[in-house]
C-alpha cells in the first residue's frame, strides 16, 4: 500500500478528490467558530441536495491537545 501524504489549499485539494486519487482524509480540527469569513477545506461544486453529500467513514479520533485528530476513509 503507498502511503501519500499531500498538504494543499482548497483548490488542489478539491481536484483531488474530484480526480477520484483521494481514499482517506486526516484532519486536524481546532474546534473554534470562525464565522462566514471561514474558508472550507475543498473547492468543490455546491450540493443542493444532501443525498448527494460524500460520506466518511471515521476510523479514527484522538485529541491532540484541545484539538482532534480524525482519521476518516472516503
Amino acid at each position: 500500500m503507498d502511503a501519500n501524504h499531500v498538504g494543499a489549499g482548497t483548490k488542489l485539494n478539491g481536484s483531488l478528490l474530484q480526480a477520484g486519487v483521494v481514499d482517506e482524509l486526516l484532519v486536524y480540527l481546532a474546534p473554534s467558530v470562525i464565522g462566514d469569513s471561514g474558508r472550507g477545506m475543498f473547492h468543490l461544486p455546491e450540493i443542493t441536495d444532501l443525498s448527494r453529500a460524500r460520506a466518511l467513514r471515521i476510523r479514527e479520533v484522538e485529541r491532540v491537545g484541545a484539538d482532534l485528530r480524525i482519521l476518516a476513509r472516503i
